[in-house]
Parts: C-alpha cells; structure tokens; sequence
C-alpha cells in the first residue's frame, strides 16, 4: 500500500481569525504539499492525524476535504481530530474510517480533550482491545506516544497504558501522529512512529523547549509503503 499522511493543516472558516496571520494562508500551503506529492501517487488513501481546522468548524474540515479530493479524486481519506477540531465535525465531514487497508488493520482514535491541548492515551488503549494483535495494524491518532518534545502540551496523558497495550502486539504496529509540527520517525521494536511535519508551519523541539522554525521550512507531508510485514517512510518537504 502506497499512503499519504497529511496533518495539522489548521484552515479556518472564511472570514475567521486564524492563530498566525503573518504566515501564508494555511490553503494554499495545503494545496501546495498535495501539488508536490501528487507525482508520487497514486495513493491507496490518504491519512490525515488531526488539526484539520484552526476553529474547529466543519466549513473548514469540509475545504480540506474539498483540496484533498482535487488533488487525489476517488481515494479514501481517513481522519482523526486534534485539539483544534471538533470531533463531530470530523465525523461529519470524512465519516467513518475504513476498518482495513489492504492486508492492515485501521485503529482510529480520537485523543483530543476539550480546551486543552495535550491529549490521552484512553481512546487508542479501548480502540485496539477491539482488534486482533496478531494481524499488522495502522493506528491514527493526532497525539505522538513518541517525539522529540517532553513538553506537557505534546505530550499523551496515561501513555504508559498505550506503551503496555502495544507490548501484547506480535505483527507490526505503526502510529501514524501529528501535533508536534515536526517530521519524526522511530522504532520500538515492532512499532513504528510515524510523525508528519505540518502543511502550515514548522516547530523545532528539543526537549522540554520549541520554537518556531523559520518560515518556508520544516513543512510538508509524509509518504508511507506497507506491505504484510514490512514498514519504509519518507518526508516529502514542500
């Protein structure tokens, strides 16, 4: 299976204040990420962990879906919410998640908690009870179990209840994630994380600090192939 994971776009209804004005309006940086990996298609689905809205509002989730459609027509497009989002919304816009693609298991999770912005670990633990820890498994949630930040805002609460539900897996697991704004890849094993840097802006962690990165970098998507037991992923920057 050929994948792209998209995340943390952040468009706004028109009309709305969006968090960073003096950026570049988060469409059109959007819609230039899926210009640039349109060549590496086509994509067997499209995944997208969260952040979808700045506001939260279903105009905005539906002009996401409204680009990922023109850019990749006719492929299924899978998505969690973040902090930013309205779970209803998100439900309402994409609607249910596939529960397999290709050979895969789909886990989709929603770890986002009202008015804060770090995120739990409950719904993902509940979500894979629900399926067979022998088969490989695709996880989207927005919230990384793993990153470079140990800052409370990017951080999962109860993640040590994940880390012990991933042990009872015996085929691979990958975490597809958000939030963070930053590109970020490792392996535990047989779970792969997988982050995706954000369409709209860039964040450099470092520990317990980040910042900003320079405007024009550390954006873009990332592109993921599985097979029944293999897992290899690159970023593609835009």
């Amino acid at each position: 299976m050929h994948l792209l994971h998209v995340s943390d776009t952040h468009l706004a209804r028109q009309g709305a204040p969006v968090s960073h004005p003096e950026l570049p309006a988060p469409q059109d940086r959007l819609a230039r990420v899926l210009e640039v990996a349109a060549p590496r298609g086509p994509f067997d689905a499209v995944l997208l962990t969260g952040d979808i809205c700045d506001d939260g509002s279903t105009e905005a989730a539906a002009a996401v879906r409204r680009l990922i459609e023109a850019s990749a027509p006719g492929v299924p497009v899978v998505a969690v919410p973040g902090n930013h989002d309205h779970t209803e919304s998100v439900l309402s816009v994409f609607g249910p998640a596939p529960t397999t693609l290709g050979p895969w298991q789909v886990v989709t999770a929603a770890t986002n908690l009202p008015m804060t912005v770090e995120g739990h670990a409950g719904p993902v633990v509940a979500a894979l009870a629900e399926v067979d820890p022998a088969r490989p498994t695709l996880v989207l949630m927005h919230h990384p179990l793993r990153s470079r930040s140990t800052h409370e805002w990017f951080l999962l609460r109860e993640r040590h209840l994940l880390t012990d539900a991933l042990t009872r897996h015996t085929a691979p697991v990958v975490l597809a994630t958000g939030h963070t704004h930053e590109a970020f890849e490792a392996v535990d094993g047989l779970v792969t994380h997988l982050g995706a840097p954000s369409t709209y802006y860039a964040i450099v962690h470092t520990g317990d600090t980040w910042a900003p990165a320079a405007v024009g970098t550390g954006t873009g998507a990332r592109l993921i192939r599985l097979s029944s037991d293999t897992v290899a992923s690159e970023v593609l920057w835009a």
